[in-house]
């Protein structure tokens, strides 16, 4: 990609203490942006931003006051705000929670955790950034979805529910945050780095954090708005924009 279409503009970054994140926030930093990252991991999140010359706020997405907190304290530091990765998510994997999940017992911590993270860090994600987006004159937000958002993933149907509903939110706020000069889009991807070993789907193939995040900046920066972008390895093109069906009546 142009490097330049991303050097010296300002970006946030939360779960940048995680795999994903931590590659978007090293692919952003050496292309020139100026990079905040917001984690509720202190430690990790800390020693990234050390690592890289960037800020860190702590932050809890699933708390509103939190995600005000956080587009201040970038906004304070950098005096403006372009780009915004609504990147923090977690599973019943990652919070090693049972699995398979059994419909008929629901874990009710794990569920509410995800359900909380995913969606809710998503939505006061995307209004605690949309005014400072505007007063820099216009701005991009990118939310990490998941191919779990496109097709239905017996494996964690919990997951699944939440990134069904951040493709939803994306699609459907689009409209009024163009007029905003705003562009959202959901990034999905498939397997990637994050899995740990012995822990990878079977059959399918793992896409290198770095290639996502340049993924993710791409789809940031190319003008696009209100779209689902899979990302997937061993595909080509690795990018591709999902089309949805209409529905007849509507």
């Amino acid at each position: 990609m142009d490097m330049s279409a991303v050097s010296g503009k300002v970006a946030v970054i939360t779960g940048a203490a995680g795999v994903i994140g931590g590659a978007l926030a090293r692919h952003l930093a050496e292309a020139g942006a100026r990079v905040a990252l917001a984690d509720i991991a202190t430690g990790s999140g800390e020693a990234l931003a050390s690592e890289l010359g960037c800020s860190f706020i702590e932050t809890d997405v699933c708390d509103p006051g939190d995600n005000e907190r956080m587009i201040a304290a970038v906004v304070e530091r950098h005096e403006r705000l372009d780009l915004v990765f609504l990147n923090a998510g977690v599973s019943m994997q990652s919070l090693k929670a049972r699995l398979p999940y059994d419909p008929a017992s629901i874990d009710l911590t794990a569920y509410r955790r995800i359900l909380s993270v995913n969606i809710d860090g998503g939505v006061f994600g995307v209004s605690a950034a949309l005014p400072a987006l505007v007063r820099s004159g216009g701005g991009a937000i990118v939310v990490t979805a998941s191919v779990a958002g496109l097709i239905a993933w017996p494996p964690d149907p919990v997951y699944t529910i939440s990134k069904h509903g951040l493709v939803g939110y994306v699609r459907s706020i689009a409209p009024a945050l163009q007029e905003l000069g705003v562009t959202v889009n959901a990034v999905c991807p498939g397997a990637t780095g994050q899995f740990e070993t012995g822990q990878i789907p079977d059959g399918l193939a793992v896409l290198a954090p770095d290639a996502l995040a340049a993924a993710m900046v791409e789809i940031a920066t190319d003008g696009g708005t209100g779209r689902a972008a899979s990302v997937v390895a061993d595909r080509e093109p690795v990018v591709q924009f999902h089309e949805f069906g209409e529905v007849e009546g509507f």
